[in-house]
């Protein structure tokens, strides 16, 4: 096995390093056994990277914080607090808006970018959990967790960015939703007057911030390297 040197830059993960080399952060732990806390690297420090890999990577857990989710409870039922929750839930930026894009754009170009597709898989399934975790919300607070906005309009295949054929503009799309979606959930926060709900939707906000940087790291690989 050859390895080559990589230098850590600021804003870095391991998670991520190994995403751009193209291998798996098993692969990148086992070259690297004088990295005692994976979650502890800093700038300047020099770690290798193989060269070839030598065996398929284990699937890896959803990209979300590792912190644990409030309880969902309500401090009572309110229509108007369901209402505002479809929007995120099915309205044209909410998570099932999310999860049918990321999850496109994951088919889309698994076969050029499999590490970047992966990733999106990945990111789609998390946003099924934040889909389940408001679909629960809303029938405490009393509504119906079907498919409709805060409007009544059902959800519809056009609120999909495909953006056909170009993994940059489709990253580029994913960068912007999930901004527009962090803006919404702190919109509906200063809305809802529920400290139960308001706290779940701050635990979402992490997981989609999170995202955020994993989308815009996906982006300078891929992308910028291209300039």
């Amino acid at each position: 096995m050859e390895y080559k040197e990589y230098v850590v830059k600021k804003g870095d993960t391991l998670w991520e390093i190994a995403r751009c080399h193209g291998i798996c952060l098993q692969q990148l732990l086992a070259a690297n056994p004088q990295i005692e806390n994976p979650d502890l690297i800093y700038p300047g420090q020099v770690i290798y990277i193989p060269v070839k890999d030598e065996a398929p990577c284990p699937p890896g857990k959803p990209p979300m914080c590792d912190k644990p989710y409030p309880p969902l409870r309500v401090e009572c039922p309110n229509r108007d607090y369901a209402r505002l929750l479809h929007e995120d839930y099915a309205g044209a930026g909410g998570e099932i808006t999310a999860i049918m894009q990321y999850l496109y754009h994951s088919f889309a170009c698994c076969m050029r970018y499999e590490e970047t597709a992966e990733l999106l898989e990945a990111i789609a399934i998390n946003e099924m959990y934040h889909m389940e975790v408001l679909a629960k919300l809303i029938v405490l607070l009393g509504g119906d967790p079907d498919y409709t906005d805060a409007c009544g309009e059902f959800w519809c295949a056009n609120n999909v960015a495909y953006c056909y054929c170009d993994i940059c503009r489709q990253l580029m799309a994913n960068i912007e939703g999930e901004r527009a979606a962090i803006a919404q959930y702190r919109r509906h926060m200063e809305q809802i007057n529920d400290r139960y709900v308001k706290a779940v939707l701050a635990r979402i906000i992490e997981d989609e911030e999170h995202h955020l940087q994993l989308l815009q790291k996906a982006y300078e690989c891929e992308c910028k390297r291209r300039d």
